[in-house]
């Protein structure tokens, strides 16, 4: 949701502050995701939604879970998301400033869509071109799609490299019709 994501850049961006002066980006960067999975989760999403349940009870069961992984300033961090009843965009924190520490570890993350799972040399050519395209260091995630028929669709950002039997399929049908 484009608002949560807008409420979250501010808290995301103390947050990343937060963790480069205590140099435990790594560290807050884990805590966030495990922020996210328990926000995520059916059962806390209604305890945010209760009116019944106070703000303080809500935090001290998310810090309680949390336990060890959560450092002091980043319990102090999810206590200033509680007190101002923030903490449903806790999911939208973690993925700003996973952007956040991917700008500043120089990585870029690449999503490969393909009809087939690709091969370990396939993976590393892809890996290559990225790295000479970029300039960075980069982290591939793989789906699988089937109706890709061949070949594969690649995602940096909002770039899409469409190297697919389906997009190039698409491409001559639209050539064929614009003439």
């Amino acid at each position: 949701m484009q608002e949560n994501l807008t409420i979250a850049r501010p808290y995301a961006q103390a947050a990343f502050e937060t963790a480069c002066e205590a140099n435990e980006v790594p560290q807050w960067d884990e805590a966030l995701q495990t922020l996210r999975l328990m926000v995520n989760d059916p059962a806390v999403r209604r305890l945010l939604q209760d009116p019944g349940l106070g703000r303080q009870r809500l935090v001290e069961l998310l810090l309680d879970v949390g336990g060890e992984r959560f450092s002091r300033t980043f319990r102090n961090f999810v206590k200033v998301l509680g007190a101002a009843r923030r903490l449903d965009v806790a999911p939208e924190i973690a993925s700003v400033f996973a952007e956040r520490r991917a700008v500043h570890d120089n990585v870029a993350h690449v999503e490969v869509q393909s009809a087939f799972p690709l091969d370990a040399e396939m993976e590393q050519r892809i890996v290559n071109a990225m790295h000479k395209r970029l300039g960075k260091d980069i982290r591939i995630t793989q789906t699988i799609d089937p109706t890709l028929i061949g070949g594969a669709r690649v995602k940096v950002g909002d770039v899409v490299y469409d190297a697919s039997l389906k997009g190039g399929l698409s491409q001559l049908a639209n050539a064929f019709n614009l003439k």
